[in-house]
């Protein structure tokens, strides 16, 4: 069988960290044909240590389809690793016949998902078959245990909390490349603004934290628990009450409210600059007892999540059991889907609907932050609304397990 030939877009911290390492011990199956980034000297850097020819260099996503296009390189496969919105990313490289894995959040309003549906609609390309969000938790083989643990139990709490530190602090393992100091202003510029018309669209226009707080913290970081819990078939649909406090952003977010089937729901997610390590637990407590995941610093590859049951029975006993799975990562089962994806094989995972569920949950949550901490939200966004614009599912239709 032909080796999957892939494109690496965006050599920013998980490129470096997770996405390339992978694929370089993943070799006997792919060719690494093709990266991009905006940093020259940082492009020439990784394209030399990986062994990419510079014909396969590139500043974007869109001179790489050129390429594709015009026949230069050919690409099977693509991880959209940049900062930002990825939903332009990801067409471009469709219309190019690239399938892609693209890395969360998928797009930060609603309007980007629309735009990008209405391409591979008039592409004639299925997202389920063209296109996968990168939700890394929904690949891991603790998950998978849990989530069929919790198919014939009922729910009585879902209960995330977070503890998250300084990314300097959970990357320094990765002795990353220096922060570029070579990109072109006008390509900086337009990125920007591209990203900030999303994020006006999503919330309003007015320069307050809490914008910071939507792109940074509830889609940089929480939209991972919204995601997961959603997989798990506990989709955050209602919120009651949240709040974002503390000395200096991003602070903490806590918040409280039901799943689509009404189960209760708790959110606590603090960073914390000097914690050592990243900590996160997801806790699903039921009737028989609890089922309960510990994820670890996401960037340092095979660190096991700890998958914990504690249940009860009609002879007094109580069973209490951990497990791990240190010889599977999540990402590397993410990047075989991804591979599988373009083969025509494999099971379905998130795609445009659970990325628009995900959003919704997400709109959901940063709307009760906005009203609890009195500010007045702009009419016109898609916050605006307290509605979840995703029908929602279990959750059980969408992701690998």
């Amino acid at each position: 069988m032909r080796p999957v030939r892939v494109a690496v877009i965006g050599l920013g911290a998980v490129a470096q960290s997770v996405h390339l390492p992978i694929v370089q011990r993943n070799r006997a199956d792919v060719d690494l044909v093709a990266l991009c980034e905006v940093s020259p000297s940082r492009l020439a850097t990784i394209g030399r240590r990986y062994g990419v020819p510079s014909a396969g260099w590139f500043a974007t996503a869109q001179d790489l389809a050129s390429a594709i296009l015009q026949g230069r390189v050919s690409v099977d496969a693509a991880i959209v690793a940049t900062t930002g919105n990825h939903a332009d990313d990801a067409l471009t490289l469709i219309r190019a016949g690239v399938r892609v894995l693209a890395e969360k959040p998928l797009a930060y309003s609603f309007a980007d998902l629309d735009n990008l549906e209405a391409g591979l609609a008039e592409l004639g390309r299925d997202p389920d078959a063209w296109l996968r969000v990168g939700y890394m938790k929904e690949y891991d083989p603790a998950v998978a245990a849990a989530r069929v643990l919790l198919t014939d139990v009922t729910p009585r709490e879902v209960s995330v909390e977070v503890l998250h530190p300084a990314d300097g602090t959970q990357l320094k393992f990765a002795r990353l490349e220096a922060p570029a100091t070579d990109v072109d202003p006008a390509l900086l510029a337009g990125n920007h603004h591209r990203l900030q018309r999303s994020i006006s669209a999503a919330v309003g226009s007015d320069d307050t934290p809490l914008r910071k707080l939507y792109s940074d913290v509830v889609l940089g970081s929480i939209i991972h628990d919204i995601a997961l819990t959603r997989h798990l078939g506990l989709a955050l649909t209602d919120v009651a009450h949240a709040t974002h406090w503390g000395p200096e952003f991003p602070g903490s977010v806590i918040g409280s409210g039901a799943t689509a089937g009404g189960v209760p729901f708790s959110l606590r997610w603090h960073f914390i600059k000097d914690f050592p390590a990243y900590r996160e637990l997801v806790t699903v407590h039921h009737e028989r007892g609890s089922v309960e995941l510990e994820f670890t610093t996401p960037y340092i590859l095979n660190a096991p999540t700890i998958l914990r049951t504690c249940s009860g029975g009609g002879d007094l006993r109580s069973t209490a059991c951990e497990e791990v799975w240190p010889q599977e990562e999540a990402f590397e089962r993410e990047f075989r889907a991804l591979l599988d994806m373009t083969r025509d094989s494999g099971q379905a995972g998130s795609s445009i609907d659970a990325a628009r569920q995900d959003l919704a949950s997400a709109q959901t949550l940063w709307r009760a932050c906005a009203m609890s901490s009195g500010t007045a939200i702009d009419p016109a966004c898609e916050a605006s609304e307290p509605h979840h614009r995703a029908t929602v599912s279990d959750g059980r239709n969408s992701g690998t397990s």
